[in-house]
C-alpha cells in the first residue's frame, strides 16, 4: 500500500474536522476573526485600492458568462471569481486585517471574502461556515509555519500570497463538504499557483494589494479546476521541486501533519492601520505620549528600533505621498502618530500626507535594526521607541508583544467596536449591528442569508 503523502494527510485532517471536535476557545476566536475580516473588507471599499479593485471587477462583467456574486458593501453583482479578488483587495488595503506573525501571513483578508462569496452562491448554514473558516485559517498558518514564511520577505516573496491560496482552497473544500480525495486535489492545484512578490511597497504601487486578491482568487480557481476534472500533484509539499523545498531549505514538516494544536487563537488582530511591523512601535510611542503628556513640538528625535528583518522593510525616509507607500514607512507612521496623538485611517489622507508638521517630524525619525530584539522574532514583532525631547529628557518604552496578539489581546468588545467603526460608514449603524449579531451566533444559524443581506447596501 502506498504511503499517504503530506497533501493527503492534511486533506484527510481537514475533511474530517467537525465543529463539535473543536475547542470553544478556537470557535470563539473564529467568530471574532470573521467579524474583523468583514469590517476590514467594508472599510477597504472606501479606499483607493479597494475602489480600483471593485471597478476592475465591474469592467470584467463583459468577459464573464454569469454575474453571480455580490460585491459586499454595495448592491452590485459581478462574476464569482472577480468578486473574490476584489473583496480580498478591499479587505487588505487598509492594513487592518489579521495576521499570524509566526507564519508571516495575513489570513482573514483572503479566506473570509472567499467564503462569504461561496456562502452566497451555494447557501449553507453557520456551522459549516465556521468549520470552513477554521480550516482556512489553520491551513494557511500551518503552511506558513512549515516553510518559515517570514524568511521569504528577504527574498522578495510575500508570505501571504505564497500561502494564501492553500487556505482559501482548503476552507472552500470544507464549506462544500468535499471528501479528502477532492480536497487533496484542490491543495495540489493551489500549490501550482502559489506566489506573489513583495516589491513595490516603497513606491506605493497599489497593485501590491491586487496580488493579494489574486491569491484568494487562485484558491477558488483551484476548486473550480477540480470540479472541471483537473488533478493536482499529490506530493506538492515534499517533492524536491515542490512547494516546501523550493522555498525553504529545512521545512518543519510536523506542521503539515495532523495534530491537536490549533493555531487560530494565535492569529493577531491589528488595532492600527499600518504595516504589522510597526504596530509595537506605534503602541510604544502612544504610551510615551500619554504617560508623559508629550506634544509633537517637544520632540527632537524619535528612534524606532526593530528586529533587523523588519527594520530593513520599513526604513523608508524618502517616499511618495501615497497611502500605499506610507502604510509601511516607519518614518511616516511614527511622525503622523506623534503629530496627531493617534493613528487611524484618516492619518493617511491628503491632509496629513502633505502636512508640513508631519514631514518635518519624519526627518527626525530614525529607524534601525536591533539584534537584541531578534530573539523574539518571528513569533512576535517587537519594537523599542526612544524619544529625545527639547528639555533634554530621553524616554524609552519597549513592546515585545504588540496589541492584538494572544499574549496582549484585544477583547471581544474591542474587536466589535473596531468592526462597527469600519462597517457603519458603509452599511449604516443598524446593518452593522445586525452583522455583529449574525456572526456572534453563527453556530445556531440555519441560513447565511441574513448575514449576506446585512453586508449589502440597498438590500
Amino acid at each position: 500500500m502506498t504511503e499517504e503523502t503530506l497533501t493527503e494527510k492534511l486533506a484527510c485532517y481537514q475533511a474530517g474536522l467537525r465543529l463539535d471536535q473543536i475547542p470553544d476557545i478556537v470557535v470563539h476566536a473564529a467568530k471574532l476573526h470573521i467579524l474583523d475580516s468583514l469590517g476590514c473588507l467594508l472599510a477597504g471599499t472606501r479606499l483607493e485600492p479597494g475602489k480600483l479593485a471593485y471597478d476592475f471587477a465591474l469592467r470584467m462583467i463583459g468577459h464573464a458568462n454569469a454575474c453571480s456574486a455580490t460585491l459586499f458593501g454595495t448592491n452590485t453583482r459581478v462574476s464569482y471569481l472577480d468578486a473574490v479578488q476584489a473583496m480580498s483587495v478591499a479587505a487588505h488595503c487598509g492594513e487592518m486585517d489579521d495576521i499570524h506573525s509566526g507564519a508571516g501571513t495575513c489570513i482573514g483578508g483572503m479566506v473570509i471574502p472567499a467564503l462569504i462569496s461561496m456562502a452566497e452562491r451555494f447557501g449553507g448554514h453557520g456551522r459549516r461556515f465556521l468549520e470552513a473558516a477554521i480550516v482556512g485559517y489553520e491551513t494557511t498558518a500551518r503552511i506558513g509555519l512549515a516553510i518559515d514564511a517570514p524568511g521569504l520577505f528577504a527574498g522578495g516573496w510575500w508570505p501571504s500570497t505564497v500561502c494564501g491560496a492553500f487556505g482559501v482552497a482548503a476552507g472552500g473544500a470544507k464549506f462544500l463538504e468535499w471528501s479528502a480525495e477532492r480536497t487533496a486535489n484542490a491543495l495540489g492545484v493551489a500549490a501550482l499557483h502559489a506566489g506573489g512578490m513583495i516589491t513595490g511597497g516603497n513606491e506605493g504601487a497599489t497593485a501590491r494589494h491586487f496580488v493579494f486578491g489574486r491569491a484568494a482568487q487562485s484558491g477558488v480557481a483551484a476548486l473550480l479546476a477540480v470540479e472541471q476534472g483537473f488533478t493536482g500533484p499529490r506530493r506538492a509539499f515534499e517533492d524536491p521541486r515542490g512547494f516546501c523545498l523550493t522555498l525553504c531549505k529545512n521545512p518543519r514538516w510536523e506542521h503539515l501533519t495532523p495534530a491537536n494544536k490549533f493555531h487560530l487563537p494565535d492569529v493577531a488582530f491589528k488595532p492600527y492601520p499600518c504595516a504589522r511591523q510597526l504596530h509595537a512601535g506605534v503602541e510604544a510611542l502612544l504610551r510615551l505620549l500619554e504617560e508623559h503628556a508629550i506634544t509633537a513640538k517637544m520632540i527632537e528625535k524619535i528612534k524606532l528600533s526593530l528586529p533587523t528583518a523588519n527594520a530593513s522593510m520599513v526604513n523608508r525616509p524618502l517616499l511618495t505621498n501615497s497611502r500605499a507607500a506610507t502604510l509601511g514607512s516607519g518614518q511616516y507612521v511614527m511622525a503622523v502618530t506623534a503629530a496627531r496623538g493617534r493613528i487611524d485611517l484618516a492619518s493617511f489622507e491628503e491632509e496629513f500626507l502633505r502636512s508640513n508638521e508631519v514631514l518635518a517630524l519624519m526627518r527626525r525619525v530614525e529607524v534601525d535594526g536591533d539584534t537584541r530584539l531578534d530573539q523574539h522574532f518571528p513569533k512576535y514583532w517587537p519594537a523599542r521607541v526612544t524619544l529625545q525631547l527639547s528639555d533634554d529628557r530621553s524616554l524609552t518604552h519597549e513592546v515585545i508583544i504588540p496589541k492584538g496578539e494572544s499574549g496582549n489581546p484585544m477583547t471581544r468588545k474591542e474587536v466589535e467596536e473596531k468592526f462597527l467603526s469600519l462597517a457603519a460608514p458603509v452599511l449604516g449603524k443598524e446593518k452593522a449591528q445586525l452583522a455583529v449579531k449574525e456572526v456572534s451566533s453563527l453556530e445556531s444559524r440555519e441560513s447565511l442569508l441574513p448575514l449576506s443581506s446585512a453586508l449589502s447596501v440597498g438590500v
